[in-house]
């Protein structure tokens, strides 16, 4: 009698671990990198690579009480260190898909905007990763920012204040971090892939007097492999 209520009481407890195991099984457990942790090797692993590519799109669903509106914006960045980049996004207006192209090799730093043909040569890489930081959804300023802190101080990087960690999330097969915060007044959720701890994806919400709105910014990045000459050729339209 004794032998199967000990069997019992173990069986109960067994389960009971197991639930609370369970229950468990999304928050960060012992020796887990902490917020501030994750953050710091994300920095380090822009801030140390040899080179970076990457291409994603910022989509903003634009909340209003008549109905939803989106707009997509696809960008590609490349860089090889110290200072070959080139990032270029695309913007619909109107029925026109219209570019944007910053450009940079050494001190030779050149930009170009279709709706304003011409090419532009600003003084600085932070003056003109600044002009196109909004109207880019913030996808000019947030990885070159990282990439070269000291060129682009002001604009780059990716801020969030008051991180925590949520539950883990998987996008396709790449096992992320999410980190969740401030970015400002608007809640933010990063995605940063476990392995290289890049930015694979955020998540933004803004509220404003009459509608508000909701962004994703997603990045399909490669660290360290090869650059192709022609991902970092200017390749501006010819003006005729």
């Amino acid at each position: 009698m004794r032998h199967e209520l000990l069997r019992s009481l173990i069986g109960v407890a067994t389960i009971a671990l197991l639930a609370q195991t369970l229950g468990r099984a999304d928050e960060p457990r012992l020796g887990d990198p902490s917020p501030k942790q994750i953050l710091d090797r994300m920095a380090k692993a822009y801030g140390d690579c040899k080179s970076y590519r990457d291409a994603g799109v910022v989509k903003t669903v634009l909340v209003l009480d008549t109905g939803n509106r989106t707009d997509e914006k696809p960008f590609t960045t490349a860089f090889v260190r110290p200072d070959q980049f080139r990032f270029q996004y695309k913007a619909k207006v109107g029925n026109r898909q219209l570019r944007s192209i910053i450009w940079s090799n050494g001190n030779e730093i050149q930009t170009w905007w279709d709706t304003k043909p011409g090419i532009q040569k600003p003084k600085s890489l932070q003056l003109a990763v600044g002009g196109a930081t909004g109207v880019s959804g913030g996808s000019a300023a947030r990885i070159p920012g990282m990439l070269m802190p000291g060129k682009t101080k002001g604009w780059g990087g990716v801020h969030i204040s008051d991180a925590k960690r949520i539950e883990d999330g998987k996008l396709e097969k790449t096992d992320c971090f999410r980190l969740e915060g401030q970015y400002g007044d608007n809640p933010i959720t990063l995605w940063i892939d476990k392995k290289s701890y890049l930015v694979r994806r955020i998540d933004e919400q803004a509220e404003f007097d009459n509608f508000r709105t909701e962004t994703t910014t997603t990045y399909d990045p490669t660290v360290d492999g090869k650059i192709a000459d022609e991902m970092l050729e200017f390749g501006p339209p010819v003006q005729k």
